[in-house]
Formats: structure tokens, sequence, C-alpha cells
């Protein structure tokens, strides 16, 4: 089991959708992302596949989106942590289920 830091602060996204655009190189697919790191970033910090952790990002910056579809949206540029403690975690472990889950936050 992973050892939650008591100082983080977590935001948990399920990046499914443009995580697989981008496995299978659909690039016709609107969510397509060129990395898993802009499809983490995009719009979130943490990367979630079938309840898998397989993305962390630290954030440095933080800038909104002005207009369009998306307008209001958070866009995160920051450090992947390919060596976090949270890769890997199978966030089932901190939530009772992932039913329609897009994104979870987990506070200390």
């Amino acid at each position: 089991m992973v050892t939650i830091m008591e100082s983080d602060k977590i935001i948990f996204v399920n990046i499914k959708n443009s995580y697989e655009a981008l496995r299978n190189n659909d690039r016709s697919n609107p969510l397509y992302r060129d990395s898993v790191y802009n499809c983490t970033v995009k719009y979130w910090r943490i990367g979630c596949y079938k309840g898998k952790v397989i993305e962390v990002v630290r954030i440095k910056s933080v800038s909104s989106v002005t207009s369009g579809e998306y307008a209001g949206r958070k866009i995160f540029e920051g450090i992947e942590e390919r060596q976090s403690p949270y890769m890997g975690l199978d966030i089932r472990e901190l939530f009772d289920t992932l039913a329609n889950f897009n994104t979870k936050y987990w506070n200390f």
C-alpha cells in the first residue's frame, strides 16, 4: 500500500479517452494528446487509466482556458515525477467506487 503524504493535495483524473486516443494514435479524436504528460496536464495533474495512476506531475504554474468549449478550465504545467510513490497506485484502495469516475480529490 502507498503511503499518502499528509502535505499532499491530490487530484485523480480519469484520462481514459485521451490516453486511448494517444495509444491508438487516433489524431482525429478531439481528445488526442501527443504524450501522457499532455493527457494529464492539459486540464489535470494526476492521470489515471482504469483505476491506476500512470502519470504524476508536480505543478509549477497554472493558467486558465480563456475561450471556447473548455473556457474556465485550468491548465497545469510542471515536472513529471516518474519516481513518485503514487505511480501505479490503484485508487480503488482510497475510494469506495470509481463508478462514473471523472475526477477524485484527496486532501488532508
